[in-house]
């Protein structure tokens, strides 16, 4: 006999409170806690610098209490409307399942299970978190308690991978074979964690700045280290901060599990953004390998979003690679974060001389003296902290302008060892930790490796644009161009396109990601083709590590020493050889040349004579080919003039127009009255460059015409097997030239270095010569002598 159903009686439900009804619309949450989420920007949007990596947040509104910030999540009903018509139609409906009645509101809630739009779905869950109108406590704790799980979850993933590594199993010695990194050979004992990391990304021995400053480093002294560029510094200072995080393991993992923050091992500076995130790469290659994961390795630079950087630094990473400018904005809203950091082992300052410069230097000034303030003062600590200072120029002389009229700069002044000035500069800014820091120069023969070749070519200032496509054609291979002026860097990428020749721009008025996509595409055509060009302006000289470049071109001078050898030092990395050549009229080459290799020359220490043109070598040109050339860059030249000019006079038009409207003007007729005269010209100047579509139109065509046709070595030949080359055999071979007729292949690395020997063969002939040449001289004058004698002796 079944048993009589039971009626269930429900309770009258309590009116909610006006506090109630607050709570489940808003609620306090701390900014680490919101769910933010990554904007896509599109890549056909205009301007965006300064919002690359930016965040969003939705339901969020802002208020100031107090003088502080507080940030309220607020629950938005989307089809408010619409639930207040179903409430009043289904106000006295109750719907019964089993023993279970569910009231009009678990209604409302199961219909809004079935909405399809994502979103809707979500608001709905993200209210039942609030509760608040019902009576069992046990209820509201369990919500609660699922809404912090929730909010920590991202939190705690990013905290597992930053830490993944810890507990990472030690690597067997005997599978490791690098006698050069052992302790017997560097002078210092390293972790089986780095020689694993070293031997997997085959740095096989380590380069004269590793082997010099690593053992010192480690034994926790000062270090001031100078190495040309490309010379290895990031592992310099890399291993020696890798090295003391993993000696600090068994604190790190107690102040996991004490839930304490842990502060940063190293704390490494430089002066650009793209300069810092080339370091967070090359430190990743190794840390990987090792207990401190890449999550342990944090960008805190500009143009990213600052609250996730925040967010990183919550869970005590091991290195932080910074800007100054954003570090200082950090740690000023942030005594906590300020004392963390404070309580850093090591602070490095990679490209210090540009950290140092006049103007750069206030902010990093302001930075040290927080961490000073704020640093702990307790016997577990040393009092101050560990500096490294790396740069691959130091002396003053290298900064100032290249001007003749200027006096020339001290010979001495190129080597660190000899410049107690920059030494004692340094101390007085950084306040080393030891009276007398630790100094290491491990080229102090060369500023500019000697890995690099430096050549000269020697043309007019009209000329450039010839000599630069004569030497691309030649020469093929990954070049990067260097030009003073932006205006220069955007005229020479359509001049070398039209061309046949693949170039790219990257110059300071580009944001980041434009830069950043150049530099794929340069990158990916070097791979796909045999020649490829980057023309920039100094923006890319310092910092940015572009492999496999083959050749540096100087389309005009540098300003300054110090930037032609950062420039320079774009090839020739990693051990590998480069060319630099520079184009030089001769209005430079009495001036600024002579200043620049005065303090550029190979061996500072030389006290005999300078002479230029034994210091640099001129690169071989054959005047015969230049001639065949010279159509095709006239009118390629006329054609990025055009395109250019018609750019910037659109530009102007439009800007004025928008100024006019602006100003409430109709008649823009009168505005040539108020343009100053200087304007004028140069508006007159650009309008007296532009095509029209005919002409353009001609040009191209012209051009196209003399593209194909060949250039040939000897114009006279007439047929390819004649002559003392046999043409058609070398095109069957492949040891042509593929752009010019009747030349072998050639390489500008070989041909420098050929004629070098050509030239000492030379000088040593002509040597030979004029001491033969003397010594016949010589001969004949005592056969003279003696004559003389015997014709006295005969007529006395």
């Amino acid at each position: 006999m079944a048993k009589p159903s039971k009626k269930k009686v429900t309770k009258p439900r309590r009116t909610p409170t006006l506090k109630q009804k607050l709570q489940k619309q808003s609620k306090v949450v701390k900014v680490n806690d919101l769910d933010w989420k990554p904007v896509e920007i599109p890549d056909n949007l205009g301007d965006y610098e300064g919002f690359f990596g930016l965040e969003e947040i939705d339901g969020v509104d802002v208020k100031i209490v107090n003088g502080k910030t507080e940030f309220v999540s607020v629950k938005e009903d989307k089809d408010k409307d619409k639930k207040k018509k179903e409430k009043k139609k289904n106000k006295k409906d109750v719907k019964k399942t089993d023993d279970i009645e569910v009231d009009e509101e678990d209604e409302q809630e199961e219909g809004d299970e079935e909405i399809e739009d994502d979103e809707e779905v979500e608001d709905v869950e993200e209210e039942e978190e609030f509760g608040g109108f019902d009576d069992s406590d046990n209820e509201k704790e369990e919500k609660t308690d699922s809404k912090s799980q929730d909010d920590s979850t991202k939190d705690d993933e990013l905290k597992f991978t930053t830490f993944a590594n810890l507990d990472l199993p030690l690597p067997d010695d005997n599978e490791i074979d690098l006698p050069n990194w052992q302790e017997g050979d560097l002078g210092a004992s390293i972790s089986a964690y780095t020689l694993n990391g070293l031997s997997q990304l085959n740095f096989d021995k380590p380069t004269p700045i590793q082997k010099e400053t690593i053992p010192l480093a480690l034994q926790g002294k000062d270090v001031i280290g100078k190495a040309t560029t490309g010379s290895g510094k990031t592992l310099a200072y890399g291993i020696p901060i890798l090295e003391k995080y993993i000696q600090s393991l068994n604190t790190i993992k107690q102040n996991n599990q004490e839930k304490k923050i842990n502060h940063p091992t190293g704390i490494i500076f430089a002066p650009t953004r793209e300069l810092a995130h080339q370091v967070v790469q090359h430190l990743n290659a190794l840390a990987q390998y090792s207990p401190l994961s890449v999550r342990g390795i944090v960008s805190v630079t500009g143009g990213l979003s600052i609250q996730k950087q925040q967010r990183l630094l919550k869970f005590g990473p091991g290195i932080i690679v910074a800007t100054p400018g954003r570090l200082l904005e950090l740690i000023q809203n942030d005594s906590d974060l300020a004392q963390r950091l404070a309580s850093t082992d090591i602070i490095v300052l990679d490209e210090a001389d540009r950290l140092l410069q006049d103007g750069h230097f206030e902010e990093f000034e302001k930075i040290l003296e927080l961490f000073g303030k704020y640093r702990p003062k307790n016997k577990s600590m040393e009092w101050k902290w560990q500096t490294l200072v790396f740069s691959a120029t130091f002396s003053r002389d290298l900064f100032g302008k290249l001007d003749k009229h200027q006096k020339s700069a001290n010979k001495k002044g190129a080597s660190l060892m000899q410049n107690d000035e920059i030494v004692h500069l340094l101390n007085e800014k950084l306040k080393f930790k030891d009276k007398k820091p630790a100094m290491i120069d491990a080229n102090p023969k060369e500023i500019v490796s000697g890995q690099v070749t430096e050549a000269l070519v020697e043309c007019g200032a009209t000329e450039r644009d010839l000599y630069l496509y004569y030497f691309l054609l030649m020469y093929k291979g990954s070049t990067l161009v260097f030009a003073n002026s932006i205006d220069s860097v955007k005229r020479l990428v359509p001049f070398l396109n039209n061309l046949n020749i693949p170039a790219f721009s990257i110059h300071s008025s580009m944001i980041q990601k434009q830069r950043l996509r150049a530099l794929e595409r340069f990158k990916q055509a070097s791979e796909n083709n045999e020649v490829a060009v980057l023309v920039a302006s100094d923006v890319a000289a310092r910092g940015l590590d572009i492999p496999n470049i083959d050749h540096v071109v100087h389309y005009h001078l540098p300003r300054s020493a110090d930037v032609y050898i950062h420039r320079s030092g774009r090839t020739a990395r990693a051990g590998k050889e480069g060319v630099s050549v520079m184009f030089c009229s001769p209005q430079e080459a009495s001036g600024p040349l002579r200043k620049l290799r005065r303090l550029v020359a190979s061996n500072s220490k030389k006290e005999s004579r300078f002479n230029m043109h034994n210091d640099v070598k001129l690169l071989p040109v054959e005047m015969d080919l230049v001639s065949q050339i010279k159509p095709r860059v006239e009118i390629s030249s006329k054609l990025a003039d055009g395109s250019i000019s018609s750019t910037a006079t659109r530009k102007e038009d439009s800007w004025l127009k928008q100024a006019a409207e602006d100003l409430g003007l109709e008649d823009l007729s009168d505005l040539e009255n108020f343009e100053d005269d200087v304007i004028k010209k140069q508006r007159k100047r650009k309008e007296g460059k532009m095509l029209t579509k005919d002409e353009n139109k001609v040009l191209r065509y012209e051009l196209k015409t003399l593209l194909a046709s060949p250039i040939k070595k000897n114009t006279r030949k007439s047929y390819i097997t004649s002559g003392l080359q046999n043409l058609a055999h070398q095109m069957v071979t492949g040891a042509h030239h593929e752009d010019v007729l009747g030349h072998d292949k050639v390489n500008a690395l070989a041909d420098l270095k050929g004629s070098k020997s050509v030239k000492k063969n030379t000088n040593n002939a002509n040597k030979a010569n004029k001491i033969a040449k003397q010594r016949a001289e010589k001969k004949k004058a005592k056969n003279d002598l003696k004559k003389s004698k015997k014709k006295n002796l005969q007529q006395q």
